[in-house]
């Protein structure tokens, strides 16, 4: 084909051939780099996101007085006002303090309906060493409290209530049955899991609960769940969503995501400006080809598809190119763990890379339309020229 050709031309001692794949290798990176970028930030968003459902639901539900005396009848009529809830689970929810032989930390113990808590979390699930709690006497520490505490799995922690039901502070001892890893350092560093019956016991509140989350069905809308509990239950109850739990840092994940996609972007266009130095080169060395062409009657509008077909297949030869690397750069990050991250600092401790297909189309969109719209000013400088201009060159 007559564009390959001039895609490929050895003239100039190879060197305009050379360009061309500078240029389609420029294209490349930006959409290496944009691609990899993204799927790293939707990996943290993602792992965000189960941390948190796999934690508390979908939608939990939490009382702001005294701690709920009928939970049976509650999840009853969280049913009906929630047709959408396929499994409801209630727990009980207090702060304490947690001393183990290395320190005191301050932690959330949280009493689990083990017969109903597997429906809707992961947390068994996530159980990296030992088990869940079966006993009254036994829970379960996140990952990081644990290691702040210095105690494994068969070891033994005190659990210390500043406020109980008669409103003194009680303390108790309990083995840790098993160490979790829940994938977010905001949970793995506070939260202490037991037994439901064991932690009303211990708190003085049998038969209460404080909470109630709720796993949905697939595609339904958490935020008018969440919304319409609050709306039917009233004071003192309260609904919220998975993405209300942790809004702004989901927000700022999103914010981020849209300013370096953009800031990467300027990596494209940057490769667009190679792509008409190209193509401008390619018209001057070309310039008597070109007006052989016309004299034969090749029209000013083909010669302007045929260079703006240049850029497009600059573009394209450059997006697919940058698309496969980009998703083989993923799947070597992804194997070779180079994402460990401190948790501290970025609250997950590690997170996989992941793609959404629809956001790596608009990359290649955006990456040809860029491509294509730089050779608009070559496409159409060489379109004006008449034949005898390039005849009558040297």
């Amino acid at each position: 084909m007559l564009l390959g050709r001039f895609l490929a031309s050895n003239a100039s001692g190879g060197f305009l051939s050379f360009i061309s794949w500078i240029s389609v290798a420029g294209v490349a990176l930006g959409v290496v780099a944009l691609v990899s970028v993204t799927s790293v930030i939707n990996g943290f968003e993602g792992e965000l996101i189960r941390s948190v459902t796999g934690l508390n639901g979908e939608v939990i539900m939490y009382t702001r007085a005294v701690p709920v005396s009928d939970p049976g009848q509650v999840i009853a009529r969280i049913h009906d006002v929630a047709p959408e809830a396929t499994a409801v689970t209630a727990s009980l929810v207090a702060e304490l303090m947690v001393s183990g032989p290395h320190g005191v930390a301050g932690g959330l113990l949280e009493g689990v309906d083990l017969s109903t808590a597997g429906s809707v979390t992961d947390v068994a699930r996530r159980i990296v060493q030992g088990s869940m709690p079966q006993a009254p006497d036994e829970v379960v520490l996140g990952q990081s409290l644990a290691e702040k505490l210095g105690v494994a799995p068969g070891g033994e922690i005190r659990l210390v209530a500043p406020f109980a039901a008669d409103g003194e502070p009680v303390s108790i001892a309990r083995r840790v049955s098993g160490v979790v890893r829940l994938g977010y350092h905001e949970y793995d560093s506070k939260y202490v899991i037991g037994t439901l019956a064991g932690t009303q016991a211990f708190l003085g509140q049998e038969g209460r609960v404080t909470t109630f989350k709720l796993r949905l069905a697939r595609d339904s809308n958490a935020a008018e769940v969440a919304q319409r509990l609050s709306d039917q239950f009233g004071y003192p109850y309260r609904a919220k969503e998975w993405a209300r739990l942790n809004r702004n840092l989901l927000y700022a994940t999103q914010v981020e995501k849209v300013v370096i996609s953009v800031i990467l972007t300027i990596i494209v266009i940057v490769a667009a400006f190679n792509v008409i130095s190209t193509l401008l080169m390619m018209i001057h060395d070309k310039v008597r080809e070109i007006a052989i062409l016309k004299a034969m009657g090749f029209n000013s509008q083909r010669v302007f598809r045929l260079f703006c077909g240049l850029g497009l297949g600059i573009g394209l030869v450059g997006t697919v190119a940058g698309l496969l690397g980009g998703v083989g750069l993923n799947r070597l990050l992804e194997r070779s763990g180079l994402l460990e991250l401190p948790p501290e600092v970025y609250h997950l401790a590690s997170f996989p890379v992941r793609e959404r297909w629809d956001e790596l189309f608009m990359i290649g969109v955006v990456a040809v339309t860029i491509t294509l719209v730089a050779a608009l000013y070559p496409a159409f400088k060489v379109a004006r020229r008449m034949p005898l201009e390039g005849i009558r060159h040297d």
